[in-house]
């Protein structure tokens, strides 16, 4: 089928991740505006990330080995011959590229950066660093356009590729239609079916770069001033760790840590506070939909990311990563406080998804970027001549 009208995008691995989540979105959103859309998937027979729309085509690429990817990517381009593709991680990428190249179709090739890649990159050692960096200096620059979600990681590109690179800046399509349905459902935790005492929420893999650790020592701070309990929703290496520091202080019968939620969001709507303790995150996605919420949210200052969704601190309060003292203080200000509903879901509304589906299918259609935040490129574009 020859269908010029047609996008596509390349989802890899439909594994329910926050990448494969972000390309359903997307698709959903395009097939909204009347769009074909293509959804690839390299990986068959797994559970879509989210609802999607039965318009988008799912095409199942088959097994992705280092021999046959760039093979099976070029067959989909001579074959469906989309107007554009869209990918997102590296490997998948440059395969595209490459692909676009072999199959003498000349489909233009957007990829989206999902955070600082320099921070990514530099954390990859050894020979599987120097290749990295080698595929991304090499091919990236023949993308047609480069999407970086947010502006700190925009800076980012134009630090690695110079100030000629076509680089973009569309926030992540974040807040589906759905959210607001899903966050109706019925609670069903104790602490928020029958709430005496303010309940704050956190959400997130139990990692070291969520540093709960340090949410912990700040819940035994506030706990000293006022009654409040936590709820921390996630799973992940250190639970046993985490579940002695909150023996530890003291904190066994306010915190509880009750694994994955299928679904977060009437946690997220019945809490009086939603915080982020993290000391890195890119674009936290649970910041975003707390917004949309209308739920008060507090973040540690953990890169530009945080600042951006919180405007500086307009939306919440921010305050430096590893601070239990300071995080204690901002909790209880917050929840002393809080902003209006109405003020937090108007800034939640720049994550909308269908608006940033648009500005991405206006720009894989040619047809530039719709909205006063999405950013194009500081620089002129480059030539041609490192075009695929």
């Amino acid at each position: 089928m020859n269908d010029r009208s047609r996008l596509a995008i390349f989802a890899g691995p439909l594994d329910g991740n926050s990448t494969a989540k972000i390309a359903v979105r997307l698709a959903n959103g395009f097939v909204a505006r009347g769009t074909p859309t293509d959804l690839l998937v390299s990986r068959a027979r797994q559970p879509v990330a989210e609802p999607l729309d039965p318009a988008v085509t799912v095409v199942e690429l088959g097994r992705m080995g280092p021999v046959t990817r760039v093979a099976r990517m070029a067959l989909y381009l001579r074959r469906r011959r989309p107007a554009a593709i869209l990918t997102h991680r590296i490997r998948e990428n440059v395969l595209t590229l490459k692909a676009a190249r072999l199959s003498a179709v000349a489909t233009p090739v957007f990829v989206t950066v999902h955070g600082p890649m320099s921070v990514k990159l530099n954390h990859l050692k050894g020979r599987r660093g120097r290749a990295r960096w080698s595929q991304v200096k090499r091919w990236y620059p023949r993308n047609e356009m480069i999407v970086a979600i947010s502006e700190e990681t925009a800076a980012d590109l134009y630090d690695i590729f110079g100030p000629r690179a076509r680089i973009t800046t569309i926030p992540n399509p974040i807040v589906a239609p759905e959210v607001w349905s899903w966050s109706a459902q019925p609670l069903t935790h104790p602490w928020l079916v029958s709430k005496d005492t303010p309940v704050i929420v956190a959400a997130g893999r139990l990692e070291y770069e969520k540093d709960f650790s340090t949410l912990l020592q700040a819940m035994a701070l506030l706990r000293a001033r006022q009654e409040v309990r936590l709820i921390i929703i996630g799973e992940g290496r250190l639970r046993a760790d985490l579940e002695s520091e909150r023996a530890a202080l003291g904190l066994e019968s306010v915190v509880d840590l009750p694994g994955w939620a299928d679904n977060p969001y009437p946690f997220l709507k019945a809490a009086d506070l939603v915080v982020l303790s993290s000391f890195w995150d890119a674009l936290p996605t649970v910041l975003i939909e707390s917004l949309a919420l209308g739920t008060p949210v507090v973040s540690t200052h953990c890169g530009q990311g945080p600042a951006e969704i919180l405007q500086g601190g307009e939306l919440g309060r921010l305050v430096p990563p590893r601070d239990p003292g300071a995080l204690a203080a901002a909790l209880a200000a917050t929840l002393a406080e809080p902003l209006p509903a109405a003020t937090l879901r108007a800034g939640g509304e720049r994550y909308e998804a269908q608006r940033n589906a648009d500005r991405y299918r206006a720009l894989m259609r040619g047809e530039g970027l719709p909205g006063a935040d999405a950013t194009q490129s500081l620089g002129p574009a480059h030539d041609g001549a490192d075009r695929v």
